[in-house]
């Protein structure tokens, strides 16, 4: 029993032959400026062409399509010269006064008293009431706007009570602001 005999495994794995991709990479690359320097190549080579041409004797039909072709090659090139430009004077700063895309609201303070009653009658119901002071030509009333009508508005009295004012009879507004 001293004799080892080789055994073969008893649990055989099979791997297959696998083929390694090949690798394609990028040979053939263009940026703007080779592309440019390509353009003013064809255009100085055109340029010669017709030289030598309108030096030869070449017949006319001939230097007349040349010569077209050169106008229809430069008008393509103005053309994208012009996109360009576009393209860059997106990104540049520009002397031109921009808008704003928001209107500006006025403040409380510019406001007239009309305005001021309008905007405390659109104000936001998500946030609490502002308390103001209603100017009267006989007294001052401090309360929350409840509502307004053409003739009339209704203040909310601190004591909860309500009173009415006269329109015309109001002289200002002002806010108070919240009290602790």
């Amino acid at each position: 029993m001293t004799e080892k005999r080789e055994k073969e495994p008893l649990f055989y794995i099979q791997q297959p032959n696998f083929q390694i991709p090949e690798n394609r990479m990028q040979t053939i690359y263009s940026s703007r400026k080779a592309e440019q320097e390509r353009k003013e190549k064809q255009n100085d080579s055109l340029l010669d062409l017709a030289g030598t041409k309108e030096e030869q004797t070449v017949p006319e039909e001939k230097i007349e399509n040349t010569a077209g072709q050169i106008e229809v090659q430069e008008a393509i090139e103005e053309y994208e010269s012009g996109r360009e430009e576009k393209k860059g004077a997106s990104f540049a700063f520009t002397t031109e006064k921009r808008k704003p895309s928001f209107n500006r609201v006025k403040s409380f303070k510019e406001m007239d008293t009309l305005e001021r009653l309008d905007y405390l009658i659109d104000f936001p119901k998500q946030l609490p009431p502002i308390p103001c002071i209603f100017e009267t030509g006989e007294k001052a009333i401090r309360g929350f706007l409840v509502s307004k009508n053409e003739e009339w508005i209704e203040v909310k009295l601190f004591d909860e009570s309500t009173e009415k004012l006269n329109l015309q009879s109001l002289k200002a507004v002002k806010m108070i602001g919240l009290r602790r």
